[in-house]
């Protein structure tokens, strides 16, 4: 990215990539994260969100559309928009 001050927005995208990218391809192939890998960056990163949501396995499983047992990061993305549909759907919640 370019040395202009990023927006939050961007700030946002810019962890989420570097995070992915810090976990990804210490195990398995370059740009992935194998199960222990996507355990690993869960436990770190997302420790509050994720203990709502279902087991390791079910979640590696229901992200992986691959089925080769590693998350790309476009499979790794959809656990984001997961999550922040359920953050929006629990703010509107609250809202009522």
């Amino acid at each position: 990215m370019a040395a202009a001050e990023l927006t939050p927005v961007e700030t946002a995208i810019e962890t989420i990539v570097t995070v992915f990218v810090s976990h990804a391809g210490k195990e398995g192939r370059t740009g992935t994260l194998t199960a222990a890998a996507f355990q690993e960056l869960l436990r770190l990163q997302l420790p509050n969100v994720m203990k709502d949501f279902p087991s390791l396995e079910e979640q590696m499983r229901a992200l992986d559309a691959s089925a080769d047992q590693e998350l790309t990061f476009d499979e790794f993305w959809r656990l984001m928009g997961e999550l922040a549909q359920a953050l929006m759907k629990d703010r509107e919640g609250r809202k009522k």
